[in-house]
């Protein structure tokens, strides 16, 4: 065997496995695969969610193979049966699907490992492995995404936080981007072609909006806001807005 086997290999035991699958000949050559590692026992198949219910209460499987799409019925219904069992064995997802929204699905029902049918048998030889030992396993490129959304379903989706950058005007944002790349009023009357007064105008205005003082600590509000200098790249556009005082 391979060095992703030892893992199940160090078990010191041999095993017996249910495999559920309605698609016949996939689910006959994965078991006549594991029928030929010296670590496996037995191997039984059920191809229906009915069949597997009967064969999980007269078979002693230490690790049960499920298919998520059992011909229209979902497999994790089978997992609720198994519960009602003296010791559940673990459970393995092998599935065509890679959808994250089904990963953690079939977590949230007592799956203990997601294994995609198009993986190497070794990836399921490992899956098996660890959920014998008690450990969960996921595919590595869909750890990430199961996380994320793990996380937004325990604290909602990230709400992005309203600040005074997006209460501004258009031309109070050029003004605003003038100050972050360290223009001075004057500098940037000529910049955006107005008259000093219209800058300070604008200014004001700014500082109101931000609940701010000083052209300092405006421009250090506006960097943590990710408001970026007039000569840097552009920000998202901010829907155009009438700007006060009837300035330009």
């Amino acid at each position: 065997m391979s060095e992703w086997v030892k893992p199940m290999a160090s078990l010191g035991k041999q095993i017996s496995v249910l495999l559920v699958d309605d698609h016949r000949v996939f689910a006959e050559v994965l078991a006549m695969r594991l029928r030929g590692e010296p670590d496996i026992a037995a191997v039984e198949i059920a191809f229906s969610l009915a069949s597997a219910r009967a064969m999980a209460n007269r078979v002693n499987a230490d690790v049960v193979l499920l298919d998520y799409d059992l011909a229209g019925e979902s497999g994790l219904d089978l997992i609720a049966g198994l519960d009602a069992l003296g010791t559940r064995p673990p459970v393995v997802m092998v599935s065509a699907g890679h959808d994250c929204r089904l990963i953690v699905e079939a977590l949230e029902k007592g799956a203990e490992a997601w294994v995609p049918k198009d993986a190497g048998f070794d990836v399921l030889l490992v899956a098996i492995g660890e959920v014998l030992r008690g450990h969960l396993y996921l595919p590595p490129d869909a750890l990430r995404s199961v996380v994320d959304r793990l996380v937004e379903q325990a604290h909602g989706p990230a709400v992005p936080v309203h600040s005074f950058v997006d209460d501004l005007s258009t031309r109070e944002l050029e003004v605003l981007r003038c100050l972050v790349s360290g223009m001075t009023r004057v500098e940037v009357a000529q910049r955006l072609f107005i008259s000093t007064n219209t800058v300070r105008t604008h200014v004001q205005n700014v500082l109101k909006a931000a609940d701010l003082h000083s052209t300092l600590a405006l421009v250090a509000a506006a960097r943590e806001r990710g408001v970026t200098g007039i000569d840097e790249e552009e920000p998202v556009r901010l829907p155009e807005r009438p700007t006060r005082f009837g300035s330009r």
